[in-house]
């Protein structure tokens, strides 16, 4: 093969198998869309899944912070709450347009191929796109990945017609594109400029005017600010600094670069990880050290940046044998987990297990690098986005999830080095030996990519994998007994229903156990246990009114039951959270009413203890939320969530507790330190000892 533009296939042939391409894409997610639903992972998210899905139906009832800077890529979740807002149904739906988009990712692949090689290696990287396992997985999960390998098939095929017409709405397209990106991860700024020095390089191969040069150049930044620009807006109106997209960047680099850094997550030990408490632990730290206890999370992740750049800049071997180590997590076949374990998924998804990984094209796609070589400057965009992902996870850390955006590049010179390859049995045996020559190569690379990397045993990721495929078979065991009780279950067998909306719900399948038993709550208003199953699975749908409705109906039918007035109190504040309506003050009094009856019924109830102090702390009644907070603390010392209580009692500038209240704040924190500690978690340890430490402070401050 040439390595030069030349296609003399006709253009109905190159529109079919492009339409080829995308039926074959989109057969192969829902296929494995189809399998998932029917697996046990479906319905359960983890970390970042679950904080991106919560975020979206927060912002589709409109109970979203609106008061904070983002601290992780809103896209998405912007993206979900209006699905949310627009649909109310489970994941499937979102899925399966996911799975749509991502087979465009495999179609714009091929078409881009087309301009840049030939019709044959375009049909090659679009079936390998169509069929490769960690795209497929990334495209049907509910999560931000899959955008990222899309919008740089966009960017690369936008540019490349940009490049064929001259037209400037292609430039616009672009933009907007990296812009988009930016909104999933702010890395993906480097692609902007791979882009530039693609339009600086084609304007001057093509002798078009400066004028023209910079015209192209000024589009494609304004195209991109269009999209910043109102997110920056936003950020700037709500904290009073400027904020370009979110306020985690510093905080990522310091956890790649400093000194707990091992090339994977590996977050520093005042860390709790989860993306709920990440971000403020990181600020709590920062403020300690730098003894301001007001610094902001701007100023907070411009310290984090700064201390990554001196430990670096302090020691450049290990940040050179680091950036090394990170570049062989890289190119190994090994999806790193975050929150999503593709291997064990494998096992549990037939469809999975028998597509390719990324291993097994790493030496080709080196190969099709190589070969590429001599069209570097024709070449010049791909090659560029490419090394812009690359450098982009070499400033951080590994996920699987974080190479996804380069995947479709990659495929695409896979594709040219099975071409390359491919064509050499068309030449004369002289000519052909040389090039088969490279097989050793292809076949020694990809060997080397498919070893395990030692470091993945001692970042835990093996033991992590083995407790997560136990939950799952866990839950494989419950999704057997659905099965089987969707059978046994008769129009009036209450008892089944029941035992069957249980079951559903331990697998999070909250919109099913609700289809079931709405019908029979209606059928059957006197019967306590469907209303007042019903009314707890309505509050996990966030369907606060009809919640409310039914679990008053189990309240009339068992007035003395203290859970049921708790799940009651509950109801009525999520439904005054997002009430539009002047009577959200008589919902919260309605709900406290009812967690104080809980407690008389129950006085040991710790969930309708908690949400009274809760209640307290929004009314400003500091000091007797603490006493709350205090006496649950005395009669369950394991009830974690008082923490949550604690922390803006103590840490709140407006907090009214007196000192002797500080000092008793204290008290419980390290109560609960010392709980932490026994159960083996220390950054929970560390951050409850910092809150102390801070009320015993102020303590003082106070006297």
């Amino acid at each position: 093969m040439e390595l030069k533009r030349k296609d003399n296939s006709k253009p109905g042939k190159g529109w079919w198998q492009g339409a080829g391409i995308y039926c074959l894409a989109l057969c192969v997610r829902l296929f494995y869309l189809v399998s998932y639903l029917n697996s046990p992972l479906s319905g359960h998210y983890r970390t970042d899944h679950q904080f991106y899905r919560d975020w979206g139906l927060d912002l589709s009832q409109e109970t979203a912070d609106a008061t904070a800077a983002f601290t992780q890529g809103p896209l998405y979740a912007y993206f979900l709450g209006f699905w949310y807002w627009l649909f109310d149904s489970p994941e499937a739906l979102i899925l399966t347009l996911q799975a749509c988009v991502g087979s465009g990712t495999c179609l714009l692949i091929y078409a881009s191929a087309r301009r840049l090689f030939s019709q044959r290696v375009a049909l090659i990287a679009g079936i390998l796109t169509a069929g490769f396992g960690p795209l497929v997985f990334y495209d049907v999960m509910l999560m931000k990945t899959f955008l990222s390998p899309f919008f740089t098939a966009l960017i690369l095929y936008a540019c490349l017609r940009f490049r064929e017409q001259q037209h400037l709405l292609w430039l616009w397209l672009a933009g907007i594109s990296i812009g988009l990106a930016v909104l999933v991860r702010e890395n993906h700024i480097l692609l902007m400029f791979p882009v530039l020095l693609f339009l600086w390089q084609s304007s001057d191969a093509d002798r078009v005017m400066k004028k023209v040069r910079y015209q192209s150049v000024l589009v494609l930044i304004c195209a991109c600010a269009v999209v910043l620009i109102p997110v920056a807006i936003r950020n700037t109106l709500v904290t009073g600094e400027f904020i370009a997209v979110t306020t985690g960047g510093g905080e990522v680099f310091y956890m790649a670069q400093g000194p707990d850094a091992n090339g994977y997550y590996s977050p520093p030990p005042f860390i709790r990880t989860h993306p709920l408490f990440e971000h403020e632990d990181f600020r709590l730290e920062a403020r300690q050290r730098t003894g301001q206890p007001t610094l902001s999370p701007a100023a907070c992740s411009r310290y984090w940046f700064w201390q990554g750049m001196k430990y670096a800049a302090a020691n450049p071997l290990r940040t050179l044998k680091l950036t090394i180590t990170k570049l062989q997590i890289l190119l190994n076949d090994y999806e790193v987990p975050d929150s999503a374990y593709f291997q064990t998924t494998r096992e549990f998804i037939a469809p999975l297990a028998y597509l390719p990984t990324f291993g097994l094209f790493s030496g080709l796609g080196c190969l099709g690098l190589i070969v590429s070589f001599p069209r570097r400057k024709q070449l010049l965009l791909p090659i560029g986005l490419l090394l812009a992902h690359i450098i982009s996870i070499l400033l951080i850390y590994n996920f699987g999830r974080f190479r996804a955006g380069l995947l479709p590049l990659w495929l695409l010179f896979a594709a040219v080095g099975i071409d390359w390859l491919w064509a050499a049995w068309s030449r004369p045996v002289v000519v052909r030996w040389p090039r088969l020559a490279a097989v050793p190569f292809v076949i020694l690379t990809t060997l080397l990519c498919m070893l395990p990397q030692s470091g993945r045993i001692q970042a835990g990721y093996p033991e992590d994998e083995a407790a997560f495929y136990q939950f799952l078979q866990s839950r494989q065991r419950i999704l057997q007994q659905v099965n089987r009780l969707k059978k046994q279950v008769g129009s009036d067998d209450t008892g089944q229903a029941i035992q069957l909306a249980s079951a559903l719900m331990q697998l999070e399948r909250f919109h099913e156990a609700r289809d079931l038993l709405l019908p029979l709550a209606e059928k059957y208003p006197d019967n306590l246990q469907i209303q007042r199953f019903l009314g707890s699975i309505l509050t996990q749908t966030r369907e606060w009114q009809a919640a409310i409705k039914h679990l008053e109906q189990a309240h009339k039918l068992d007035p003395d039951d203290a859970e049921i007035c708790n799940n009651l109190g509950s109801a009525y504040e999520k439904a005054a959270e997002t009430s539009q309506q002047e009577n959200t003050v008589d919902l919260f009094e309605t709900a406290a009413q009812f967690w104080q009856k809980a407690l008389r019924l129950d006085p040991r109830n710790s969930f309708a203890r908690y949400n009274l102090a809760r209640n307290k702390i929004r009314l400003e009644q500091h000091s007797e939320a603490l006493a709350d907070l205090n006496q649950l603390l005395e009669e369950h010392p394991e009830f974690e969530l008082a923490e949550q209580g604690l922390e803006p009692l103590v840490m709140s500038p407006d907090s009214n507790l007196t000192a002797e209240e500080f000092q008793a704040a204290a008290r419980s924190l390290e109560q609960l330190a010392r709980f932490y500690e026994q159960t083996g978690r220390k950054p929970f340890q560390k951050h409850a000892l910092q809150l102390a430490e801070i009320a015993r402070r102020r303590s003082g401050m106070q006297n």
